[in-house]
């Protein structure tokens, strides 16, 4: 019963999200929610950490499937196909995130126990200081560091991905870890 219940709320947020020029293009949204909701937060149930991370992920797909239906062509294979390609795109791109982000945690805490050189992060920071100390950075920085330490960029990677030169991604770089131990220091002062 959770499931029918949890598909269907899914499907009524999805479905909600549209704009009224989307509603108007496909008169079969509410066909396609009604058969394939359940069978979407099902797969989504599977493949989530928790409840909650299926309901969005299954919202998220459902939500990009109704916004894609005016432009599928049937002739092209069966509505069938072309949804869980979608679905199962959702769920990769949600997965590749999750693990940025706990790459990301991994490095700051390597950076945080004095492994990697001259920009350590000071000894003795609560993960939770830490985590509110990168959200006291700018947007830039708080970007450099996550291409850095959560994808596991280098710094040709960094400046392919922000338009700018290696020498300047190094240079960001840098500039971020020196603002993120500022911050940590001043608070522990």
């Amino acid at each position: 019963m959770h499931l029918v219940t949890s598909s269907a709320t899914v499907a009524s947020v999805a479905a909600d999200r549209l704009s009224a020029s989307d509603k108007a293009m496909s008169l079969s949204a509410g066909e396609l929610c009604e058969r394939y909701a359940a069978r979407v937060y099902h797969f989504a149930s599977m493949v989530a950490g928790s409840d909650l991370e299926a309901e969005d992920l299954a919202q998220s797909a459902l939500e990009r499937a109704l916004r894609g239906l005016p432009r599928f062509d049937s002739r092209k294979g069966q509505v069938e196909a072309w949804l869980w390609r979608i679905v199962v795109n959702v769920a990769r791109d949600a997965g590749r995130a999750a693990v940025r982000r706990q790459r990301l945690w991994e490095r700051l805490v390597q950076l945080r126990s004095g492994v990697t050189g001259n920009d350590d992060i000071p000894l003795g920071i609560s993960n939770d200081r830490l985590l509110e100390a990168i959200r006291a950075l700018t947007p830039h920085q708080r970007s450099v560091l996550a291409l850095r330490f959560g994808a596991d960029l280098d710094y040709a990677g960094i400046s392919a991905a922000l338009s700018i030169s290696s020498g300047a991604a190094a240079v960001a770089t840098h500039r971020a870890l020196i603002a993120l131990r500022r911050n940590l220091l001043e608070d522990s002062r």
